[in-house]
């Protein structure tokens, strides 16, 4: 019997090592998206650094703030409020002390600090020889370095 030239003898069909790659990764890949893709907040994605910080501070006016929350780390209490035009504020407490006279009224006060807050980034300040970050932005636990937040014990 001989085989003409116009046919191929049957061989078993061979997948390459992309064709198996893709087999087992794509509906990995599929499920994470399909499953993390919906808690993204899309209309913030693309936001600008300069429409973000405005956001923000629209957002401590809401509040009832002098301007945005800034952290130095978990560790503490401390809290700056910056205003639109980088003046640090701090509110009278154990962290900034204030007069005995303003102590004793009734209610939260804040006083400018001095020397200001230098915007290192959008969302760090450095005032009083630390970095403050935008508290807004932080989710755990951890420090402010120029960069940015850290996160990660304060040890």
């Amino acid at each position: 019997m001989d085989i003409d030239n116009n046919q191929k003898p049957n061989k078993p069909k061979k997948y390459g090592i992309w064709a198996w790659v893709g087999a087992i990764y794509g509906p990995i890949i599929f499920w994470v998206l399909f499953v993390n893709l919906p808690k993204v907040e899309w209309k913030y994605v693309f936001e600008s650094n300069k429409t973000r910080v405005a956001r923000h501070h629209q957002k401590a006016k809401d509040i009832g703030l002098p301007g945005i929350p800034y952290w130095r780390n978990t560790g503490t209490g401390a809290v700056l409020y910056v205003n639109e035009e980088d003046i640090a504020y701090a509110m009278c407490g154990p962290d900034f002390s204030c007069s005995e006279k303003l102590n004793a009224k009734k209610g939260i006060h804040y006083l400018p600090v001095e020397g200001g807050a230098k915007r290192i980034k959008s969302n760090v300040i450095f005032a009083l020889n630390s970095y403050w970050c935008d508290s807004y932005e932080i989710n755990n636990s951890g420090k402010c370095r120029s960069g940015g937040w850290v996160n990660g014990s304060e040890r």
